[in-house]
């Protein structure tokens, strides 16, 4: 049976071989929701809803720019990507 280290270790190397495939698998979903939003005239109040705000496009102008520059990869694997403070450990 493999000790906690190396459970660890499989664990962010998976965490980050997924982070792999999420990126190489996202210009071909932006590619597909383009198209579609092209071949059907789709609005941004269509696909977003009716009641999108400038605050809510604001969001997805700051979640698109979050795709392009990924600062922090935030999993269950690892918890402390989520900690708030600069020294990312817990008190």
């Amino acid at each position: 049976m493999a000790n906690y280290l190396e459970l660890k270790a499989q664990a962010e190397s998976l965490a980050a071989q997924a982070e792999e495939a999420r990126l190489a698998e996202l210009q071909a979903v932006l590619d597909e929701v383009r198209a579609r939003v092209i071949e059907y005239g789709l609005t941004v109040e269509q696909v977003f809803g009716e009641e999108a705000s400038s605050d809510e496009e604001e969001e997805i102008a700051v979640a698109q720019e979050s795709v392009r520059n990924p600062v922090a990869v935030k999993t269950a694997l690892s918890p402390a990507a989520e900690w708030p403070f600069p020294t990312g450990s817990r008190p």
